[in-house]
């Protein structure tokens, strides 16, 4: 497959929401329990979540430029493994900094920030890549053929 724009920014949206959400909602009951550090906790997890949303939307021109400058136009996993790290690494770096408006850099002050963070991460990473490289292909035949874009015929 070879993903378009849309199909990009489609198929991130839809593991954002389907996997995303819920891993996360699970990922804090399990670390902080229904106690008073949820609420921050899954604040902060959900404010990395839509940060890497967003800072994926803003570097897939660049990874379709890699893409066309391939010479077979394709974009194998072990690309798709590494910009998804690099991605989540630029959010890391980014909240500590200050750089996004929505999560609280002083979090990242606190001991276990990043260990939370970063597990939160493979989480969903690797449930993520697991349902691309399979199921998601299997269920979704035209979404496999289409760019990655769902609803087109």
């Amino acid at each position: 497959m070879l993903p378009t724009f849309p199909g990009r920014i489609q198929t991130r949206l839809f593991l954002t929401l389907v996997i995303g959400l819920p891993i996360t909602l699970i990922y804090a009951l399990i670390i902080s329990g229904a106690g008073p550090t949820f609420t921050p906790l899954l604040l902060m997890l959900l404010g990395v979540l839509g940060a890497l949303f967003i800072v994926g939307v803003i570097l897939d021109p660049i990874y379709i430029l890699i893409q066309w400058l391939r010479w077979d136009s394709d974009w194998p996993f072990a690309y798709q493994f590494f910009f998804t790290i690099v991605e989540f690494a630029l959010v890391l770096t980014f909240a500590s900094l200050g750089w996004v408006p929505w999560i609280n850099e002083a979090l990242f002050d606190q001991p276990g920030t990043y260990r939370i963070a970063i597990g939160h991460f493979l989480w969903i990473f690797f449930i993520g890549f697991f349902l691309i490289t399979g199921p998601l292909a299997a269920f979704f035949i035209r979404w496999r053929y289409k760019g990655g874009q769902f609803g087109r015929l």
